[in-house]
């Protein structure tokens, strides 16, 4: 694509890249229409994007892993705080009495996608040892919230989309002292880093803006 920019020629190059649904839905998509590219995009969870990465199948990726992958490198872009969140109605059917081990082993859980590891890591910390709820499977950021406002289970969910409902009362942080940061890097090919960097100047702007920094 920069070789027919110079000879005059109207091309834009594609990018395959994997992005998390949450980083999707919440601030990258403004920083991909700062930029001329053309794009194939993976929805992955952060936690396992860099296995793309060492496949082959995308360029460039979001991921929650400092480690760089081999041939690649790693911009640090900021921490994405997750709130364990519910509808009053559901809180008091099933924490009438805290966020004990048996409730929380009885109250339907949100969960993304298998691999979706959030929830039982925040629930594991809680308790000091892992737990099995009950689960619904439900692969929508937006819908996990509203499946959380409706009081269809409980999850995380990013405060960027939750705080105004958490400041309306139409759902409630079961554990506000407990959120869950998760750090989250763009790594990019090294070979292929300069002819991105308006991409990634993009994203780190717009992280730089909707997300905590790092710490």
């Amino acid at each position: 694509a920069a070789l027919a920019r110079d000879l005059g020629r109207a091309a834009q190059a594609r990018l395959r890249i994997a992005l998390n649904a949450d980083s999707l839905d919440t601030w990258a998509i403004p920083a991909l229409a700062r930029t001329d590219f053309l794009y194939d995009i993976a929805i992955e969870d952060e936690s396992v994007s860099d296995r793309r990465l060492r496949d082959g199948d995308v360029t460039a990726a979001i991921t929650s892993r400092a480690q760089p992958v081999q041939g690649c490198d790693a911009v640090p872009l900021g921490v994405m705080r997750y709130i364990a969140t519910c509808s009053p109605a559901f809180r008091d059917r099933h924490f009438a009495d805290g966020l004990t081990e048996d409730a929380l082993t009885k109250a339907p859980m949100l969960d993304y996608s298998g691999k979706d590891v959030l929830q039982r890591r925040w629930l594991a910390d809680l308790n000091g040892r892992p737990l099995s709820p009950p689960t619904h499977h439900l692969p929508s950021t937006h819908g996990f919230v509203e499946a959380a406002r409706c009081g269809l289970g409980w999850g995380l969910n990013p405060l960027p989309l939750v705080a105004a409902l958490l400041e309306s009362g139409e759902l409630v942080a079961m554990a506000p002292d407990r959120p869950r940061d998760v750090p989250l890097y763009w790594q990019v090919r090294s070979i292929t880093a300069p002819a991105i960097r308006p991409l990634t100047r993009a994203l780190r702007r717009a992280a730089g803006e909707a997300l905590l920094p790092m710490p």
